[in-house]
């Protein structure tokens, strides 16, 4: 039977795999945002330029942020789990190796199927944006690039948890 810590530390190491996908994703957005300013930089007046500019770097925080929180949760999380289980006296670290690896091969199933739906949304827009010729696509054609690029890293690193995911086990264990 596994102690309560073991699946707490599990599941905290499980999140932490998840953030830092997560914050993965999120790179991709402000990256995005980022290259946008080249486009507007024109079209806007300096002082807009300035005040877009600092929200883009307040944007650009979160990812770093989500990135962080990740790292840590699945490198240890022990300040989460002293406060969760002060005053227990449990030992449990025989076992969370192996409930990692079990909810890390979950986790991976979570990633596949949640990046499905969002593939075929990708499909259709692609498959509209091929076939209209009168109207203007360039937003179509943004969404697509954009969402591509989350969705092929979540299906990915969604395999790659399901089939092994060593690089974040040793990144959690030592």
């Amino acid at each position: 039977m596994f102690q309560p810590t073991a699946l707490f530390q599990s599941g905290l190491k499980i999140i932490g795999v998840l953030t830092i996908i997560w914050g993965l994703t999120h790179v991709v957005t402000v990256v995005y945002s980022f290259y946008s300013i080249l486009n507007l930089s024109e079209l806007m007046s300096n002082s807009d330029l300035t005040n877009y500019r600092l929200s883009l770097i307040f944007q650009a925080f979160y990812p770093v942020l989500l990135l962080a929180l990740g790292i840590y949760l699945l490198k240890s999380g022990e300040a989460i789990i002293q406060f969760a289980f002060r005053g227990s006296g449990e030992k449990y670290e025989a076992k969370t190796g192996e409930l990692f690896m079990l909810f890390m091969k979950l986790a991976g199933l979570v990633l596949i199927i949640y990046s499905i739906p969002k593939a075929f949304q990708l499909v259709a827009n692609v498959m509209f944006v091929s076939s209209a010729k009168l109207i203007d696509t360039t937003g179509q054609t943004e969404f697509i690039i954009h969402n591509l690029i989350i969705t092929v890293i979540q299906l990915l690193l969604g395999v790659y948890l399901l089939k092994s995911g060593k690089v974040f086990y040793k990144m959690g264990f030592k």
